[in-house]
């Protein structure tokens, strides 16, 4: 069918080299030819492309209609494009715009290839500016200067391209009457079959299945109820969390007639380059243990628990619209998710704006035989587990975590990556040099500052007598290895190698 001029449209082309689930899409200001370069696995039609799932039927591709959407996309609607995000911060979407032309993809190293662009090797501070996506979406920092122009980071929120323009827009927020649990575990439950429904459709060229994680804690046995009437079978478990402990959650996905299957944590020590495209993704990089279970992940809507301490955590204190987070956990995936072929579906950000009705709900008298001495309690998550059949104190007796601090001596990076990451900082030490500071240090192993070892030196005084909560707090950070401030550039470079740039043709057929 031959479209009418003047009107807006998208030419496809097929990148087979790509990861699986990476697109670019190119904006001109002078053509109404939306160029999108997509990997083997989008799903592509004439009026949208997608590498997502949502709470609605497939075949309609009304993505950007709702909140609860998790990957990616965009929608030809009403002569403009909206481009979509997902209903999460752990997932986002990355533009650029330079003269007539605006870049927009759901990875970063994709972007930076595309616009030939380098991020300055000698600035210190990405960690911490990704990590202002905990603060909420009214206080991270949207921006990162590179040598191609500044980029934005959009979570959350749509993009839409009305042929002269990016704007971004905010998603539909319905309001949802979470007043009685039985209300809020009803919506749960329901979003999680509708999501069911779409990623089997009949319509799709690569439907998905549905894939659960499970430990010993609160929220991942909680989503694993909910989602069992949805079509979840199947779960993942890592056998021991961060300080060696056993976390696999095997009983209690056994208990709940779950399939599982134990992935050793550290597995991805023994792959080439694992830590690069989660580092690349947001210049921290703890989630790399889940490269460990690439195989299991390929073709799965992957559902997680990331989130669940604040939206379902009885003291938690930020309660407004804005999803403040305590942590950054769960945004390294956004990388390698199109890469290992999977969608992320974090279930506690569904309805995340409402937090505060949420909450409400932890407190109330209704729950209150679910609640559990001290701070590590979450009512709700305790009810759906134990009234799924698990006894009380098989989970969430103590919080565990599994996430890979690179930021630490001891667990910087393996062998493999330290001998390309330090030959890098010798190569780039020009950029130090023209800042008017010296080059870090490129040699092995790690590099205690005098400052660092004062502060190793109190932290082993005052363990006696501080809380221990202090005493790790002060250690921790006596133990940061400096050569972590520099690894992100080195990562993203090494990263955007898989984007190679196929020569746009004629569009794809459907």
């Amino acid at each position: 069918m031959r479209l009418p001029v003047g009107t807006m449209h998208f030419r496809f082309q097929l990148a087979e080299s790509w990861p699986a689930l990476a697109w670019l899409a190119r904006c001109d200001r002078q053509s109404d030819v939306v160029d999108v370069i997509h990997g083997a696995r989008v799903e592509v039609t004439r009026h949208w492309f997608c590498e997502a799932v949502w709470d609605r039927p497939f075949a309609a591709g009304d993505f950007d209609q709702t909140d609860l959407v998790f990957g990616s996309g965009a929608r030809l609607r009403d002569g403009s494009v909206t481009f979509v995000s997902a209903g999460s911060t752990v997932d986002r979407l990355q533009y650029l715009q330079a003269g007539p032309l605006t870049l927009i993809s759901n990875s970063l190293p994709c972007l930076m290839a595309a616009a030939d662009g380098q991020v300055d090797p000698a600035y210190p501070h990405y960690f911490r500016d990704f990590s202002s996506i905990r603060l909420g979406l009214s206080r991270y920092r949207p921006t990162l200067p590179t040598s191609a122009g500044v980029a934005r980071l959009v979570y959350f929120q749509n993009v839409k391209w009305d042929g002269t323009r990016l704007r971004e827009t905010d998603k539909p927020t319905p309001t949802r009457d979470f007043r009685s649990i039985e209300r809020y575990r009803g919506f749960l439950e329901t979003a999680l079959q509708r999501l069911g429904d779409n990623l089997t459709a009949r319509e799709r060229r690569f439907p998905y299945r549905l894939l659960g994680t499970i430990s010993s804690g609160y929220d991942s046995p909680a989503v694993a109820v909910l989602a069992r009437n949805a079509g979840l079978r199947d779960v993942i478990s890592f056998d021991r969390a961060r300080d060696a402990d056993a976390d696999s959650g095997l009983d209690i996905a056994m208990r709940l007639g779950l399939g599982v299957t134990v992935i050793a944590r550290d597995a991805w020590r023994a792959k080439p380059l694992a830590e690069v495209p989660f580092i690349a993704a947001d210049a921290k990089g703890e989630d790399v243990f889940f490269k460990s279970a690439e195989e299991q992940l390929n073709g799965a809507v992957l559902l997680t628990g990331f989130h669940g301490d604040k939206i379902w955590g009885k003291y938690t204190k930020a309660l407004g619209p804005d999803v403040a987070r305590g942590d950054q956990s769960g945004l390294s995936l956004t990388e390698f998710r199109l890469r290992a072929g999977f969608i992320h579906c974090p279930v506690p950000f569904m309805g995340v704006q409402q937090i505060g009705d949420v909450n409400r709900l932890s407190r109330s008298p209704a729950l209150a035989r679910w609640d559990v001495p001290g701070e590590y309690t979450r009512p709700i998550c305790r009810q759906i587990v134990e009234e799924a059949g698990i006894p009380r104190d098989a989970f969430g007796m103590r919080k565990k975590a599994a996430s890979v601090l690179f930021f630490n001596g001891s667990t910087f990076l393996s062998a493999d990556a330290l001998a390309e990451y330090l030959p890098w900082l010798e190569a780039n030490a020009e950029a130090w040099r023209r800042a008017g500071i010296a080059p870090p240090d490129a040699t092995p192993g790690r590099h205690e500052t005098s400052l660092q070892a004062a502060v190793a030196r109190l932290s082993r005084l005052i363990a006696a007598v501080a809380p221990l909560r202090v005493a790790r707090y002060v250690s921790g950070w006596a133990e940061r290895e400096p050569l972590f401030r520099w690894v992100f550039p080195w990562a993203l470079d090494r990263a955007r190698a898989v984007y190679a740039r196929p020569r746009l043709g004629a569009p794809q057929p459907f």
